[in-house]
């Protein structure tokens, strides 16, 4: 095959290795992305791109969003590697599953935080799937539910729901796939859907009248559960197709990293995790997940049982 003149413009844009071939190069194929090239190539004949999974779930959020760009131009790996590809059928995704997602519901009913879920925050409403999340094991999952939840319009229903309603969708979904009764490919599309929404409407829909310590416990669920939201749709996507999606939208998505203060169990022992004289002075102080690694590396931090920060930093940072 002859030589196509220069690389298309998203691996241009995005600083990357471009193996050029027709209809589209490699990298825009698994991201199913228009590909154009700005120069005719050379005589070069349309050859047919192997099949590949369908990863594009038309995501305009995660293409068009300002936070994807926030980092796109840092280089972290060498460049002839694009940092979204790994092996197949790695088992430490599986693991991930299991020490984070899986152990929530164990932990709810303990009455300790957990991963993305806090006993404490005061949700009122009926629509409030914590109590079935609570309830979820390998053995006694609610399949009707989670049919519920996947037909559900999420951009229609109140913002206590799309919270929960995701939270129970991770959940579930975290031990459906190990037993094979969850394709990724179905599945995926559905989770980024409620996380879109979920962070579209975070703004503009928080819940009214509350104290300073559950709205900050509103927050930081809503983000956290944002982000394990895509880091359970890459620990998929990475284990059935060896691709990882979205992995830099997920860097630049923010949460708080103040150490216990999501392990705090009262207004008081929040406060003063924060080293604050009162709740209106604790506020937020976020960082993105990039920022967070960055920090974390090598730095042998106590996170004091918030499994929430020793997931992202093992998984950041390995």
């Amino acid at each position: 095959m002859a030589i196509l003149r220069k690389a298309c413009q998203n691996c241009t844009t995005s600083k990357r290795k471009c193996v050029v071939q027709l209809p589209k190069c490699t990298r825009c194929a698994q991201r199913g992305l228009e590909c154009t090239y700005d120069l005719e190539p050379l005589k070069v004949p349309i050859v047919q791109t192997r099949k590949l999974p369908n990863m594009a779930f038309n995501n305009s959020l995660v293409c068009d969003g300002a936070g994807y760009c926030v980092i796109r131009s840092v280089n972290l790996h060498p460049p002839n590697i694009d940092p979204a590809i790994c092996g197949t059928g790695n088992e430490d995704n599986l693991e991930l599953m299991r020490l984070g997602y899986q152990s929530v519901p164990e932990l709810l009913l303990s009455g300790r935080p957990a991963l993305f879920v806090h006993p404490k925050l005061q949700l009122h409403g009926e629509c409030n799937y914590l109590a079935a999340v609570m309830k979820a094991r390998p053995d006694n999952l609610n399949y009707e539910l989670f049919e519920h939840l996947a037909q559900l319009d999420v951009k229609q229903i109140p913002i206590i729901e799309s919270l929960t309603g995701l939270q129970a969708l991770l959940v579930f979904g975290s031990f459906l796939f190990p037993i094979q009764r969850l394709d990724p490919q179905a599945f995926l599309p559905i989770i980024y859907e409620w996380a879109q929404a979920l962070l579209a409407s975070a703004q503009t829909r928080m819940p009214p009248a509350q104290s300073s310590w559950q709205a900050w416990l509103f927050g930081e669920s809503v983000r956290r559960t944002i982000i394990m939201a895509y880091g359970l749709g890459m620990a998929l996507s990475s284990f059935k197709y060896g691709y990882c999606m979205h992995w830099l939208f997920m860097e630049s998505l923010p949460f708080d990293e103040r150490v216990g203060l999501w392990m705090a169990t009262s207004p008081q022992a929040w406060i003063a995790a924060a080293g604050a004289k009162n709740g209106e002075d604790v506020g937020e102080k976020l960082i993105s997940l990039h920022e967070f690694g960055k920090r974390a590396a090598g730095a042998g931090r106590d996170f004091r049982e918030d499994t929430f920060l020793a997931l992202l930093s093992y998984a950041h940072n390995g």
